[in-house]
């Protein structure tokens, strides 16, 4: 056995509002995807984030790559599922997290420096 590398998992921490939890959350009821609605329910990860919400304006929490593309993917019925060449045509919130996404990869790419052999340090 020999240890070939470290790979790094990038989070990033997001700020949401009230109201843009709200249009997530009725997004969520609505969408025709399985675990698009169940993000939104009683034990989903949309659900949890509006917990902490409580009686604050917005939170701030941490999300992987994998909550993230659920909450984009949550945020295609926001212009109800138009495309343009199939293509989902995304409003502001998809607009806003795609952007966070394109940001994480950007980051995940750095720091997981892809194709350098060194001898370790």
């Amino acid at each position: 056995m020999q240890l070939k590398s470290f790979h790094a998992i990038i989070q990033a921490e997001i700020e949401f509002t009230r109201e843009e939890l709200d249009q997530l959350t009725k997004l969520s009821e609505a969408h025709y995807d399985g675990r698009c609605k169940a993000a939104g329910q009683l034990g989903g990860f949309l659900y949890g984030i509006k917990v902490q919400l409580f009686d604050q304006p917005s939170v701030a929490i941490q999300v992987n790559w994998y909550q993230l593309d659920l909450l984009c993917k949550i945020a295609e019925a926001e212009n109800g599922f138009q495309t343009l060449g199939g293509v989902p045509i995304p409003g502001e919130l998809g607009r806003k997290l795609a952007e966070i996404g394109r940001q994480m990869r950007t980051q995940y790419e750095r720091v997981n420096d892809y194709g350098i052999d060194e001898e370790p340090h």
